[in-house]
């Protein structure tokens, strides 16, 4: 909360210092800035997450659009075709995608098409197609257009892949502010969250930030301890799944 007031009173200082200096002054001196802020710059997983929203807002020295994007570390994906043999579908051919954002969402203040030109987009990664692209597909395909389009599917049905035009409002020209929804399942790890300013297609400021999604809890604990005790942490498992086996065996016996 201490660190959120902090926020808002930059935002503040943001918009009223420019007003303190002349006209002159201002001229010469104020160059195109975003001001960024957020309601949080840590998302804890535990395995009772469902999702979460994340309030982003901030100020701009000039007037534009805003586009708002938060982008996770690089994963992988494996992706099957379904085949059909008589009657039944049965599952094909299996590719592995890597090399690719996790988590990619996007709002903007409008449309993206109108904000900024394809080459624009594609400079900052806010074309999912575009992003796949560029990503690694193990086997090598040669029809990667239709796994692109399947890729791009399925990360929209999960929520993992957003874009949502004029879902920033933007108040008197200086004041923005957004949500962006963190679906249940994400990956972890230290996102980036990014604003640009942007008038007549092109880019007059931007603002950068990290936001660190990470796991906690009892959760925490056993990821890290398979991490670095791989060996004891499956003697473990083995022997605690064994005793559980052990038991169950002795309640159906008594009950039987």
């Amino acid at each position: 909360m201490q660190k959120k007031f902090l926020q808002i009173c930059l935002l503040a200082c943001a918009l009223l210092l420019p007003a303190t200096i002349p006209m002159a002054a201002q001229a010469s001196v104020q160059a195109p800035n975003v001001v960024l802020g957020t309601g949080t710059d840590k998302v804890d997983v535990t395995s009772r997450f469902r999702g979460r929203d994340i309030l982003v807002f901030g100020a701009l020295s000039h007037s534009g659009e805003v586009i708002v994007v938060l982008r996770s570390p690089d994963s992988a994906v494996a992706v099957t075709r379904k085949t059909q043999m008589g009657p039944i579908w049965i599952t094909g051919k299996k590719v592995t995608v890597s090399q690719f954002p996790g988590v990619l969402l996007i709002n903007s203040s409008a449309p993206l098409d109108k904000i900024l030109p394809a080459a624009g987009r594609n400079a900052l990664g806010l074309d999912p197609r575009g992003i796949l692209e560029k990503a690694k597909y193990e086997p090598e395909l040669r029809d990667k257009a239709a796994w692109e389009s399947a890729v791009i599917a399925a990360k929209e049905r999960q929520g993992t892949y957003q874009v949502r035009s004029e879902s920033v409002t933007i108040q008197d020209g200086r004041l923005f502010s957004t949500h962006l929804h963190l679906p249940a399942s994400l990956p972890l790890g230290t996102y980036e969250l990014g604003v640009y300013l942007v008038n007549h297609g092109k880019i007059l400021a931007q603002s950068q930030q990290k936001i660190d999604v990470q796991q906690v809890g009892l959760e925490e604990w056993i990821a890290d301890y398979a991490e670095h005790q791989p060996w004891l942490y499956g003697v473990v498992l083995t022997l605690f799944l064994a005793f559980l086996g052990l038991g169950l065996g002795i309640v159906m016996q008594r009950k039987s």
